[in-house]
């Protein structure tokens, strides 16, 4: 129960930090002027302008929040170490693996509060527009929030052991992109064989699969690509296993 208290202060710390910052302030306001910027690609669809603000307005909001999420994931420890700050934290009965569940909780919660704020946004574009958003709108929110937790704990898990914030930052980045060309690196190690087989499978199933999640397709005719327990089982050991991995580098730093 300790630890439970310990952790749920230090996430609402944490998310306090996230939202009181400036530049969470500013991709909010940045994110929601693209938004409403979309509206001219909407308009010059004419007959598709409705889904043409659905699909512009989500694919703004994932990047925004995928932009300061990453950002703020790859500095989030780092920062408390090199100010110090986590020597004052660990002065009192803070265990470590409270203080990352924290963390990483906080950075959870911003997460979908940018994510709320940017969906409040574009669904009054919708509106206003006179149009209604599609079933599938607060699902594919959900799913943009999922990919946003899954990178997010990878890319603290790297900040713990890179040089840098911008490393760290850049390495999330190669995650991300190779995340959404899953199905095409499966496709080409059935074609390959030796080494080449091998590097492309160890890329592949070290790489978390973010076409499980992408909410692009969910307006599609097309199956869902996994079942419910399989998405939310999947989510759960990306989530899991980099705060293990990070747990383990974490012990091993001295303060």
């Amino acid at each position: 129960m300790r630890h439970f208290i310990s952790a749920w202060k230090i996430g609402g710390h944490s998310l306090r930090e996230n939202y009181k910052n400036k530049f969470f302030s500013l991709f909010i306001i940045f994110a929601g002027v693209l938004i409403y910027a979309s509206l001219l690609a909407g308009v010059m669809a004419v007959d598709e302008e409705a889904r043409m603000l659905t699909d512009t307005g989500l694919a703004l909001m994932e990047l925004m929040t995928l932009a300061y999420s990453v950002l703020a994931a790859a500095s989030a420890i780092t920062r408390e170490i090199e100010t110090k700050t986590i020597y004052l934290v660990f002065s009192r009965p803070v265990s470590r693996p409270a203080y990352l569940a924290g963390k990483a909780g906080g950075l959870y919660a911003a997460a979908a509060l940018m994510l709320g704020v940017m969906a409040l946004l574009h669904l009054s574009l919708i509106y206003s527009r006179g149009f209604t958003p599609p079933p599938f709108y607060l699902k594919a929110v959900f799913f943009i929030w999922c990919k946003i937790l899954m990178i997010s704990s990878v890319t603290l898990f790297v900040s713990l052991f890179t040089t840098s914030t911008f490393s760290a930052v850049s390495i999330a980045g190669i995650l991300w992109i190779l995340g959404h060309f899953t199905s095409e690196a499966k496709f080409l190690i059935a074609r390959s064989s030796g080494a080449a087989a091998l590097a492309l499978s160890a890329g592949a199933y070290l790489t978390p699969n973010f076409q499980l999640f992408n909410a692009r397709d969910l307006g599609a005719a097309a199956p869902p690509p996994a079942a419910p327990g399989f998405l939310a089982a999947y989510l759960l050991v990306w989530m899991a296993a980099p705060y293990l991995f990070s747990l383990a580098l974490f012990r091993k730093k001295e303060f």
